[in-house]
């Protein structure tokens, strides 16, 4: 299993947004916005940190939880995808992309993607 402290810490490296600003920074203003409502705004945001790094992980995982809560599921796929490849070993992701696969009706890549949360949960506990 990941430290998500270890984790979390690769992004407080210099990714600039703007001059004052790291890609962290700006991600976690947009966590801030969404929990003040602000969802639409939030996900421009996102969108933005995306285009502008589309290395940062974080951005993308959040875009998907966004866009599954307002029920746009094929965005939510797509984003938690780009999560997945980003976070190859991370088998959390692989199970909510499970789930979202599952809520398009996707069974087939469910499967898939479960299969791959299994997978990594394995060979973390038992190398």
């Amino acid at each position: 299993m990941r430290n998500d402290l270890e984790w979390r810490s690769r992004f407080t490296e210099s990714i600039p947004v703007s001059d004052t600003t790291t890609a962290l920074e700006q991600y976690d203003a947009c966590v801030e916005l969404q929990r003040a409502g602000e969802t639409a705004q939030a996900m421009e945001m996102l969108r933005k940190i995306t285009a502008d790094f589309p290395d940062f992980s974080l951005a993308y995982n959040a875009l998907a939880a966004f866009y599954k809560k307002t029920d746009n599921i094929d965005a939510a796929v797509e984003n938690m995808e780009k999560y997945c490849a980003l976070e190859p070993n991370d088998p959390f992701g692989f199970s909510v992309l499970s789930a979202y696969h599952i809520a398009a009706g996707r069974r087939a890549q469910a499967e898939e993607a479960l299969g791959q949360a299994s997978e990594l949960r394995f060979k973390a506990a038992f190398g």
